[in-house]
């Protein structure tokens, strides 16, 4: 028995998560309404040019546990602020790219990390931040409580976040 996975999923009315074929399938954004793209990648980013009326930016991130992401959500949730439809995607739109949508329901909708993570499952099957993603998360639901959910009062970068030892070696 195959699965098969949609290039994209629609997570909210604002929000797109999906791959990098996603990124690149100019008619599909344009049909969509999407005006902007977030790569969450670790090479071979997406081209638009002024005809594509695509805001683009890229956050460059290898899927490995031991990758500090939460040092990134700060300008990745401020890029996906306001009323634009957006994609957010990476190689496949199971761990790097869901970790950023997650963190951006989790500020956005005041949400814990479980049920964030749940809706995001629930809209992509695939959906599976590595565990030092999830750990980040994790962290980044404890600074937006400590912070009364302010990511201006965030300081991204002083976040210490070390990688843990996950039992894979």
């Amino acid at each position: 028995m195959s699965f098969k996975f949609n290039d994209m999923d629609q997570i909210t009315s604002q929000i797109y998560l999906g791959n990098s074929a996603s990124a690149s399938n100019k008619s599909k954004l344009k049909e969509l309404g999407i005006k902007k793209v977030l790569s969450v990648i670790d090479f071979g980013a997406p081209s638009y040019n002024d005809k594509d009326d695509i805001n683009h930016k890229t956050i460059y991130v290898a899927d490995i546990y031991t990758q500090n992401i939460i040092k990134y959500f700060g300008d990745c949730l401020n890029f996906m602020k306001g009323d634009d439809k957006i994609l957010v995607h990476c190689m496949a739109g199971a761990s790097r790219s869901a970790t950023i949508v997650i963190a951006y329901l989790m500020w956005n909708q005041k949400m814990s990390y479980h049920n964030a993570l749940n809706i995001v499952k629930d809209k992509r099957f695939i959906v599976f931040p590595n565990p030092g993603f999830r750990d980040q998360l994790q962290l980044f639901e404890k600074e937006l409580i400590k912070n009364n959910y302010d990511i201006d009062k965030i300081e991204f970068d002083k976040i210490d976040w070390k990688p843990k030892a996950y039992g894979f070696f």
